[in-house]
């Protein structure tokens, strides 16, 4: 009966249609409601706060955008995705460190089934086994590591871990923390999201852009929470890392030819901002953090699901070959303009919002960053200008069948950016004035710190 269900779900486009609009207008009015308490429905493991929260709405959001462009495919894709998103939820809902741990893998191995199943060339096999490789090295000592905090507390609730404020030793805090910095991933080990986007399908690089990506900074929080001490004294390692990374990655972006790789790469250059401000453990950046991951999820997701709307008329998505779209599909080219300015952090969208909250808890902690962060914007609008200019300007060479899309493609853009560029007008009121008492204060006056 289920599996009827889904049929009659995904073959009838105007019951698709409905539905996925009735779930996004409920979620944009409620993304940002933080009038809740912190923990509701504290029961069964399962709960969530106002930090898992956003995130859970933005996993509904992309799938309920997902689900809207696969009235064509077969009923195996739609229930894999269905699975997908459920082990996505539950993780950000787990209170249980061995509950958001078995979530936490099964979402590897779907997206490792996705990227073998429907990648585009014979390659999928080698990025299947990169995906799974580089991060089952460090998730399988982890379950290792949850049986021995159990030993050592007697219990993996983290509401109980995050009081208790216990401590591991060298090796086993850093196993801990590196299966979540190669999920994020950190530069030096984000060789395997190169290789798994290029070879995944569009939605598939829809959902490791905008959640899978996520899940490591979520748990990083986490930890943060519960070993405020260990990261004190590793912050500084990571943030150099991410600093020379996030240069020389927004560099690496002007050598790429495919589209795919340019958007993959910005992602890790967004998260190892992301990273370094976090590990400031300012609460300013803290909330420019959870700004990120909902602004970045919307942003690159819209632009992997552009670069598949293109490859589906030309079946290439080398730079080179695809120029010129803006004469053969003008109106996509608006959608392009939007969606590399909110990339790189234009007014209004939220990207914008979350990088300057970010860079201010870098400048806070050490004055000297401004420099290095000058130069990250400077390449950061070379690198979307570039997408941008050579895709859609300069003269085509090749002659190609092209019409200016389908209507849900330019519906399904747009539900990509409208939120992305409407959510500061609900973070205007809740933070103007924190945020102008905390600017207008002196640091050593003010009380700035979480923790």
């Amino acid at each position: 009966m289920f599996y009827l269900m889904m049929l009659f779900f995904m073959n009838n486009k105007y019951l698709n249609l409905i539905i996925s609009n009735l779930i996004m207008v409920m979620l944009l009015f409620n993304l940002f409601n933080f009038s809740w308490i912190e923990w509701i429905i504290y029961m069964w493991n399962f709960s969530f706060n106002n930090y898992s929260y956003g995130l859970m709405m933005l996993t509904l959001w992309i799938f309920s955008l997902i689900f809207l462009s696969l009235n064509n495919n077969s009923i195996n894709c739609l229930l894999i995705n269905l699975l997908l998103m459920m082990s996505l939820l539950f993780v950000f809902m787990s209170m249980n460190f061995l509950l958001f741990y078995l979530f936490y893998e099964l979402g590897l191995l779907i997206i490792f089934y996705m990227v073998v199943k429907w990648g585009y060339s014979e390659n999928r096999w080698l990025a299947g086994f990169y995906l799974m490789f580089y991060t089952m090295v460090f998730s399988l000592p982890m379950l290792y590591i949850i049986y021995y905090i159990y030993w050592m507390n007697n219990s993996l609730n983290f509401m109980l871990m995050e009081m208790l404020n216990f401590n591991l030793n060298f090796m086993l805090f850093m196993y801990l923390l590196m299966s979540f910095l190669v999920k994020i991933p950190i530069y030096m080990f984000h060789g395997w999201l190169l290789k798994a986007h290029v070879e995944a399908p569009y939605y598939g690089s829809m959902i490791l852009a905008s959640i899978m990506l996520k899940l490591g900074g979520y748990g990083m929080l986490r930890m943060m929470m519960m070993m405020k001490f260990e990261f004190i004294y590793f912050s500084k390692i990571l943030i150099v890392v991410n600093l020379f990374g996030v240069l020389i990655l927004s560099l690496m972006c002007l050598m790429q030819y495919d589209m795919k790789s340019i958007i993959a790469i910005s992602s890790i250059v967004h998260m190892g901002l992301m990273i370094m401000s976090m590990l400031t453990f300012f609460k300013l950046s803290l909330i420019g953090s959870y700004m990120m991951m909902v602004s970045h999820g919307l942003s690159s997701s819209g632009l992997f699901f552009l670069v598949n709307v293109i490859y589906k008329q030309t079946n290439s998505r080398l730079m080179f070959v695809n120029k010129g779209m803006i004469n053969f599909m003008p109106s996509m080219s608006l959608m392009w303009f939007m969606l590399c300015s909110s990339n790189m952090g234009s007014p209004v969208s939220l990207n914008l919002v979350s990088e300057v909250m970010l860079m201010i808890g870098l400048i806070f902690w050490l004055k000297y960053l401004f420099i290095i962060l000058m130069m990250y914007c400077l390449f950061s609008f070379i690198y979307s200008v570039y997408l941008f200019m050579i895709i859609n300007h300069g003269k085509n060479y090749i002659n190609f069948k092209i019409n200016n899309s389908m209507m849900i493609d330019y519906y399904i853009l747009l539900m990509h950016w409208i939120p992305l560029n409407l959510m500061f007008l609900k973070l205007y009121f809740i933070y103007l004035n924190s945020l102008i008492k905390m600017l207008i204060c002196e640091i050593n006056d003010m009380n700035f710190y979480l923790f």
